[in-house]
């Protein structure tokens, strides 16, 4: 049997144009050897008329880009898909063309999406946890356009049935902690729980970190390939200050004689300006690290819990003290007036601190509830 190679990338948004980022030419050797190659759309791209006050969009020429280096499955399943409205999503999905899965309507989210490489069946599922919008975790908003929620009752039930479609199933969930580079507890059983139901591996994004990886029963598990590339401010000069953001993770599939290998390239994002392979050998040995975390819960336990620590003490807590000692009268009145002069123009409030938003995301809430036992 002939074989079949699959390359993963991890999250990609470009504000800037494209034209400013090089590939190296190694990396677009790797790409052009796969078969498929799968890429997380972060950010979709702004509608005409554009819309005011939206901080997150990506240059029209980012599909393109994607394009000339091949890539031709992208998940739409993700936090940020309907951050320009129904309109901006929709205008995505169009310059994606029928390549996208993960999002659409309630049907079209949890669709599963077949592709058939050299006679072999791939199925893929991308799912997405409660975000701040477009994410069918209300079963109100089921009539509208989102993304397929990752703790849906009927996931597991569909995990199961795809597999039945499929020769290999690849589930995609853009879930997890931003910011630490192992996963939490929850995610690692949830993970696990789509091996159990029928998954061949699992593919994570979300925590724009890379979170290590490890086998299954049989299965591989990747928690995150963190950015393939990242900047969704106006300029590529900017510089974030979140620990492995510039830092990928890309992960290559081979299928052959019925059975699926993996093997990881570590990339880097060079001044948001360019991508390509790293080779530095601190990588290789943080990523073994984190990897060996994942097998001895005496260690894994104690590195998570100094993580979740500071990020709780800099995003979590400072969120509920704001509810817990009252704020003045004239903060709250200026918050209010905002969220209603949002609502006015038909633009959605950025909610994404708010306690609301911290008790319905999973990841978060089990964070503050971890770093509240301490």
């Amino acid at each position: 049997m002939e074989s079949i190679r699959i390359f993963f990338a991890g999250d990609f948004c470009s504000k800037p144009s494209t034209a400013l980022i090089s590939v190296s030419e190694d990396l677009k050797a790797l790409l052009r050897d796969c078969d498929l190659r799968i890429v997380n759309f972060e950010i979709p791209l702004m509608p005409e008329p554009a819309l005011e006050n939206v901080p997150f969009y990506q240059n029209d020429d980012a599909p393109a880009f994607l394009d000339e280096l091949g890539f031709n499955l992208f998940s739409m399943a993700n936090n940020h898909a309907f951050d320009c409205g129904d309109a901006g999503f929709l205008k995505t999905v169009e310059a994606l063309g029928h390549r996208t899965f993960g999002s659409g309507t309630y049907d079209e989210a949890y669709r599963l999406k077949i592709v058939e490489v050299k006679g072999v069946k791939l199925g893929f599922m991308a799912l997405s946890y409660a975000a701040n919008q477009g994410v069918f975790d209300d079963v109100r908003h089921r009539g509208k356009l989102g993304c397929a929620y990752i703790n849906d009752l009927r996931v597991n039930h569909d995990i199961m049935a795809a597999k039945k479609e499929v020769d290999f199933l690849f589930i995609l969930p853009h879930d997890g902690i931003e910011y630490i580079d192992v996963p939490l507890p929850e995610t690692i059983a949830r993970y696990r729980d789509f091996i159990n139901y029928g998954a061949d591996a699992v593919i994570g994004t979300h925590p724009h970190c890379p979170q290590g990886w490890e086998t299954y029963k049989g299965k591989r598990i990747f928690y995150s390939l963190g950015n393939f590339f990242f900047n969704s401010k106006e300029t590529p000069d900017f510089k974030a200050d979140k620990p492995h953001w510039y830092e990928g993770l890309c992960a290559i599939c081979t299928i052959q004689d019925g059975q699926l290998t993996f093997e990881t390239i570590d990339t880097l994002n060079s001044e948001n300006r360019s991508i390509s392979i790293d080779d530095n050998e601190g990588r290789q040995n943080h990523n073994n690290q984190i990897c060996n975390y994942l097998q001895d819960s005496e260690s894994y336990n104690r590195y998570l819990d100094a993580a979740i620590q500071k990020l709780a003490l800099c995003q979590e807590l400072p969120i509920v003290g704001r509810f817990k000692f009252r704020q003045p009268v004239i903060v709250r009145a200026k918050a209010l007036l905002r969220r209603c002069l949002l609502k006015m123009k038909g633009q959605a409030p950025d909610d994404r601190n708010s306690l609301l938003m911290l008790l319905k995301n999973d990841a978060r809430r089990s964070t503050l509830i971890q770093a509240l036992k301490k």
